[in-house]
């Protein structure tokens, strides 16, 4: 029969003191945890621009609609503010809400980008193009500054792409690839660069990548249609273009898609 005067006094001691401590230890376990912190209005902005990347417009508005009056001072929600009413083809307004945002940060290339694309949607061509150029010269003032800064190596190469500098622009995104590992968006940009040069076997290569990492990216669907077309294969390029259309049936390019798809089932 076990006595307690057999169990030697120093373990005794621990014993009593787990017997007293386990109380307190369970409570502290039973106790709910602490409260996330609530996301940044810039974590929600970056949210609702993986959304648009997605021709989400309608799940973008919702996340966005109470940030709406910080677009002035916060250059993560006027880009997606920006984006945004691009998509739904508001273009003055979505203009005006990036060249407000320009004035508040001048030395954010990303804004002139997002400007350029609405101007370029929009069928400004020339003010696009000059939108562009200021991107790219304040992405290179960044990257003078911070050579390892892959965002404004991503963004002097999408901006470079877009005044058809082809090569520096592979260049660029390239420095960007080796920094971020290859991110979905510089991927993307570097596959779109390729449809942009012709040289479609890249581009496929290249977008598929893309669309392994994230396949909210739609528009890599479109673009490596048209390299897969290019390069014979109208079988792939028949499923790409009719995933794009049913993820973003309300891109501009989608009407080419479906006008694309038609023919080849003629």
């Amino acid at each position: 029969m076990f006595r307690l005067s057999r169990t030697p006094r120093p373990i005794l001691a621990a014993a009593l003191a787990l017997a007293f401590l386990a109380p307190a230890a369970r409570a502290q376990q039973a106790a709910p945890a602490a409260a996330p912190a609530p996301p940044t209005p810039s974590e929600i902005a970056r949210g609702a621009g993986r959304k648009l990347d997605a021709f989400q417009a309608k799940e973008a508005r919702a996340a966005l609609e109470p940030l709406v009056s910080q677009a002035g001072s916060n250059a993560d929600v006027a880009i997606a503010l920006g984006r945004l009413l691009e998509q739904e083809k508001k273009y003055d307004e979505s203009a005006a809400v990036l060249r407000k945002a320009a004035e508040a940060a001048p030395a954010d290339a990303r804004v002139p980008l997002w400007l350029g694309e609405t101007l370029l949607r929009a069928k400004k061509t020339a003010d696009a193009d000059a939108s562009f150029k200021k991107s790219a010269e304040l992405a290179a003032s960044a990257v003078a500054a911070k050579p390892d800064d892959a965002g404004a190596l991503l963004v002097q190469g999408a901006a470079l792409s877009r005044l058809r500098r082809y090569d520096e622009a592979m260049v660029a995104l390239g420095k960007a690839r080796e920094l971020d590992g290859g991110s979905p968006g510089t991927l993307y940009q570097m596959g779109a660069t390729r449809a942009f040069q012709q040289k479609w076997a890249d581009a496929v290569t290249l977008l598929t990548q893309t669309l392994e990492k994230d396949t909210g990216m739609a528009l890599a669907y479109y673009y490596r249609a048209l390299a897969q077309e290019k390069l014979g294969r109208k079988d792939l390029m028949v499923i790409d273009l009719d995933r794009f259309v049913k993820v973003a049936p309300e891109a501009p390019e989608a009407d080419r898609a479906r006008a694309l798809l038609a023919a080849a089932k003629r």
